[in-house]
């Protein structure tokens, strides 16, 4: 999947708030790197972009609508690194920002990684969120697997 087609940024691209960070110029330019080394496959690279553009937010980074992004890509990145702990500690931060339990797209990541670590309760519960809130197409592309977990506790 890649980054560019599927996921959380596109929603951003040209959404300036009267509340714009100080440093989002550069927090953008990061990312849009970030975003080139993804879809590259190069996933470390990537990864240090987009933490670099974590350390450009103002804190608490949190607050910041760009700190959705952000994590939701360093946790996607650390998806694609089989390093599925780390995915879920950016991807349960990410909730907590701005709209980012209205994401699909977090919801789904978060269950694929807990989907990973063997907690199929958690999993179930985000994926069907990613299911419900981003309907079917948000598995396309996905191993079958994460859109059964999704239905797991679904009493159709």
């Amino acid at each position: 999947m890649s980054h560019s087609s599927s996921n959380y940024r596109h929603s951003h691209h040209g959404n300036h708030s009267v509340d714009a960070t100080p440093n989002e110029s550069k927090v953008r330019a990061l990312c849009a790197s970030g975003y080139q080394a993804y879809d590259a496959q190069r996933y470390p690279e990537a990864l240090r972009l987009f933490y670099q553009a974590w350390l450009e937010l103002p804190k608490p980074q949190s607050s910041w609508p760009e700190s959705t992004w952000v994590l939701s890509s360093i946790g996607d990145c650390y998806f694609r690194l089989q390093q599925f702990e780390q995915g879920c500690e950016s991807l349960t931060s990410a909730l907590h920002c701005p709209a980012g339990k209205q994401s699909p797209f977090i919801q789904l990541r978060l269950g694929q990684c807990q989907h990973e670590l063997k907690q199929p309760i958690l999993a179930c519960k985000h994926l069907r969120k990613a299911y419900d809130s981003g309907g079917s197409s948000i598995f396309n592309g996905q191993d079958p697997k994460y859109r059964r977990a999704a239905k797991l506790n679904n009493h159709e």
